[in-house]
């Protein structure tokens, strides 16, 4: 059986507000409130993943998508099936 190859990154606040914006404008969210989103949103996530010593791309589309949730269905979906064929 072969192993998943496994690609480490650091979390970086400003690269996923960034890609939480992209991603907001990209499903028809106005500019200036994917923004505000994407603040808060990264925010939230910075602060969780401190409390980490580890965690997976998974773990953070996961929490990604339950922070945008609370503002939008639809960028929830995206980060919900974040490297998923869909």
């Amino acid at each position: 059986m072969k192993r998943k190859k496994v690609e480490q990154f650091s979390f970086n606040e400003k690269g996923l507000r960034d890609d939480i914006v992209e991603s907001a404008v990209a499903i028809g969210i106005p500019e200036g409130t994917a923004k505000a989103i994407a603040e808060k949103v990264a925010a939230k996530t910075a602060t969780w993943a401190s409390m980490r010593a580890v965690i997976t791309a998974d773990d953070l589309f996961r929490r990604v998508a339950q922070e945008a949730e609370k503002y939008s269905a639809d960028l929830a979906y995206v980060y919900q099936n974040r490297g998923k064929i869909i």
